[in-house]
């Protein structure tokens, strides 16, 4: 085509131009895809750098101690520094529990298995509906404008096919999105008219707090319960057809509507020939003693009209029947589409993020594994980038305002403040949310002033030791609270539960025995491989 041999003169022409952009387009695609790793990488190169990395820029710095994360002294520069890495180093601090939770979650949601579009298969599936297009395209593109040149017509067609890519990419994928949901929707109705029938049907209302976090919440509830806490339905629950109905109407349109153009444009073409044959024109006739007589002349016509028409009838035939396998490719390439939408796709609010966590583990053994080494390796870094800039703190300093090596604040001293902290705002928020529903509750049912016999006074004697007996359960039972609500523990080791102790007012035996429960919880769990 002149056309793409006009695009390969370019390319030769402009080499120098062109293939620096293409390296370019691939390292931001590269970037794009893998940029945790990317990022990270120029953590630690910025970091070294002399003038301007993040080391020496920080080292500059001539602010006093003050308290920090975990009520620990720190410069501002080793804050800031440690948050850097910090970033990093949450992405990784998932144990075996959260592991557990993504395969529950998914589990309730029957999208366990599944996994997301992959680039490649993105890549073939928009690359498959561009080419198709691109031969619709070229049958449309003389109707746009008459007169046009070859290099124009076939510019128009890639144009075309284009538009159409970029209408019905989207249009297939969210069919098959939809169709998905919609079949989880029905096994939610069915599950409940089942249970209706056996007259212990729960009403289909969703958890709002119900999240990855708390996937086990709603463990005791049953399964179309659970399925409906996961994802996004209408108030009726029932399925919907609107990206459906739209990418069908498209489909057809496409297929229908080129069909009839190719047929159009070749019944003009075998109107043209027909009409331009020797048979469709007058020719004078001058008598000559060697012509055959008019009953011939005739039969000879006839049969070469009929030879003629029965040609341009095979022709047209052949022409429209192979429109007709066209048009059921392009359906066929849309149903790709659909079924890549079908069963590349999630239903569930967090699925997909859950997936992503867990589809790449065996299991919670191998998760946990993983995201431990990975853990190391940037505590490792950040903790020598820590160093390397208290030295040059410390170098500024006089001797009198230095401490000592074994005095100086690690990185492990942020990620334990950062916990810390993290359990107390959430204890705190609890305590606020329980406070406020007490409150709530108290002032919607206020209490009937009921009239009270007198009794009999008690002697001090026994009042003391059943009031001391109340405050000490009421005590323990705060104290079980308090241990419960400190989240995840298993990660931890012995310092840093003694400093969550101490900080909580809470002992170390209690929160020791309270992460050995968890370990035990999790290990039965994983071996029921829920």
């Amino acid at each position: 085509m002149e056309l793409f041999q006009s695009i390969a003169e370019a390319i030769s022409l402009y080499r120098y131009i062109f293939w620096p952009l293409v390296g370019l387009l691939v390292l931001v695609i590269v970037f794009i895809r893998w940029w945790e790793q990317v990022s990270y990488f120029f953590l630690n190169l910025f970091s070294t750098l002399p003038v301007m990395g993040f080391i020496a820029r920080l080292s500059r710095s001539n602010e006093p101690r003050r308290t920090g994360t975990g009520g620990k002294l720190w410069y501002p520069a080793e804050e800031a520094l440690c948050a850097k890495y910090w970033q990093h180093y949450k992405t990784f601090n998932h144990n075996a529990d959260f592991y557990l939770r993504c395969v529950n979650y998914l589990n309730k949601v029957d999208e366990r298995g599944r996994k997301p579009t992959g680039p490649v298969l993105r890549f073939c599936s928009v690359a498959l509906v561009l080419l198709e297009a691109f031969i619709f395209a070229l049958v449309l593109s003389p109707f746009i404008a008459n007169n046009i040149s070859a290099n124009q017509a076939e510019f128009s067609a890639v144009v075309i096919s284009v538009l159409i890519g970029v209408v019905l990419v989207p249009a297939t994928h969210l069919m098959g999105a939809e169709l998905h949901k919609n079949s989880l929707l029905k096994k939610i109705r069915y599950w409940y008219e089942d249970a209706r029938h056996n007259n212990n049907a729960v009403g289909l209302s969703k958890n709002a707090r119900l999240s990855l976090e708390e996937t086990r919440l709603d463990d005791d509830q049953p399964n179309y319960i659970q399925m409906l806490n996961r994802i996004s339905t209408n108030v009726h629950v029932k399925p919907q057809y609107w990206a459906t109905a739209i990418a069908l109407a498209l489909i057809l349109f496409f297929a229908v509507g080129a069909y009839f153009v190719r047929a159009a444009t070749i019944d003009s073409i075998e109107t043209q020939v027909v009409n331009g044959t020797p048979f469709s024109q007058t020719m004078d006739t001058q008598s000559s003693p060697f012509d055959l007589p008019a009953d011939a002349v005739a039969d000879n016509a006839k049969a070469d009209s009929q030879a003629t028409k029965e040609i341009g009838n095979n022709r047209v035939f052949a022409s429209k029947l192979t429109f007709i396998i066209l048009s059921v490719i392009f359906v066929g390439v849309q149903l790709i589409g659909i079924l890549i939408g079908l069963y590349r796709s999630f239903a569930g609010v967090e699925s997909k993020m859950a997936a992503k966590y867990a589809g790449n583990f065996s299991g919670s053994e191998e998760f946990s594994a993983w995201h431990s080494m990975r853990r190391e390796r940037v505590e490792r870094d950040a903790q020598e980038k820590l160093s390397a800039l208290q030295n040059r703190l410390m170098m500024k300093r006089t001797s009198s305002q230095s401490q000592q090596l074994n005095e100086l604040p690690t990185f492990n001293d942020f990620v334990s403040g950062k916990i810390r902290d993290k359990a107390r705002s959430d204890h705190e928020l609890s305590e606020h949310l329980k406070n406020a529903n007490y409150a709530s509750a108290t002032q919607q049912a206020p209490v009937q002033p009921q009239q009270v016999q007198d009794l009999p006074p008690v002697s001090p004697v026994t009042e003391a030791p059943v009031a001391a007996a109340v405050q000490v359960l009421a005590a323990s039972d705060n104290d079980k609270e308090r241990i419960n609500s400190l989240g995840d523990l298993v990660g931890l080791d012995e310092e840093d539960l003694a400093l969550i102790a101490e900080d909580q007012g809470l002992s170390l035996e209690a929160v020791l025995k309270r992460q050995r429960v968890q370990q035990l919880l999790n290990k039965t769990r994983a071996k029921e491989g829920v």
